[in-house]
């Protein structure tokens, strides 16, 4: 079970979602994602830590950190010293509590506070700076803090948006597109013979059960494209299958993100010509109407 508290999740989310739809924008942050040969660390097959759930944290990653380093110090110490005489004030403000505390606070997760950090090294926050935000940035790194928050925040983004099927077949494209930029390529970091043809391509799986279970109760058991009943409780005879968003022969993963549910006749119909399909119609919660 995951407990999530939704701390800043939206936020994330549409950073993720912004990010994928105006990738132009951030074609070299995005290269620090997937080019230079970093895509083939991407292809382990059916990870349940999926290939989504790592670029959610390359964005979390660095958002986290950045949103806490530039965060106005100057401004906050002069709102402290103002407000000396009302110290109720500042403590109420949280002038002195920076954005990752916040959200460490809020998760419940232990971390040493960045006043306890400056005391310790014989520092205060009215005298601190930049290199002492970033120290202690590093502190909470090696301690495993920083990343214990953002595993819990990336499986909190991925459980928001890998309901979105046009979101997973954006991702899925712009990750099949690096692979094919890279077929003739080779790594001398990453062991690709059981998981990559000679032609570039991913060699296919089987599907695990659970990729199977995950997408199924996502896509609430009907076909995607036709909204046929795959459940066998309203016919029998109807034949799920699991589809590669991407196909594999235009370079799709094989990951949780790129499963989608279809039936039999729609695999075969809909998807005969290889191309990358998925609907924008979903089950509503109840009729409106």
């Amino acid at each position: 079970m995951l407990e999530a508290k939704f701390y800043e999740t939206y936020y994330f989310c549409n950073v993720v979602h912004n990010v994928l739809q105006d990738q132009e924008n951030f074609l070299r942050n995005l290269n620090d994602f997937y080019g230079d040969g970093r895509v083939f660390f991407l292809l382990q097959p059916f990870s349940k830590y999926s290939t989504f759930h790592r670029f959610i944290e390359f964005i979390v990653d660095d958002l986290s950190w950045e949103n806490t380093s530039n965060v106005d110090l100057g401004k906050r110490q002069e709102r402290i010293r103002e407000t000396a005489s009302f110290p109720y004030l500042t403590e109420y403000a949280k002038w002195d509590v920076l954005p990752i505390e916040q959200a460490l606070e809020f998760h419940g997760i232990t971390h040493e506070s960045f006043i306890t950090f400056l005391t310790r090294r014989g520092g205060n926050f009215l005298d601190c700076d930049e290199e002492d935000i970033h120290e202690y940035l590093v502190f909470l790194r090696d301690e495993g803090t920083f990343d214990t928050l953002v595993e819990h925040t990336v499986k909190e983004v991925f459980h928001v948006l890998f309901q979105n099927r046009e979101l997973m077949l954006t991702f899925n494209v712009m990750v099949s597109d690096a692979l094919k930029r890279e077929k003739d390529e080779e790594s001398s970091f990453v062991e690709l013979n059981g998981i990559r043809r000679k032609d570039g391509k991913l060699k296919r799986k089987n599907i695990p059960k659970w990729v199977q279970r995950a997408v199924f109760f996502r896509d609430r058991g009907r076909c995607v494209l036709c909204d046929k009943d795959l459940s066998g409780i309203l016919n029998a005879h109807n034949v799920e299958n699991y589809d590669h968003i991407v196909p594999l022969a235009q370079y799709g993963l094989n990951d949780v993100s790129n499963i989608q549910l279809l039936c039999k006749e729609c695999n075969q119909i809909a998807k005969k010509d290889g191309s990358a399909v998925t609907s924008r119609v979903y089950q509503s919660w109840y009729k409106y109407s």
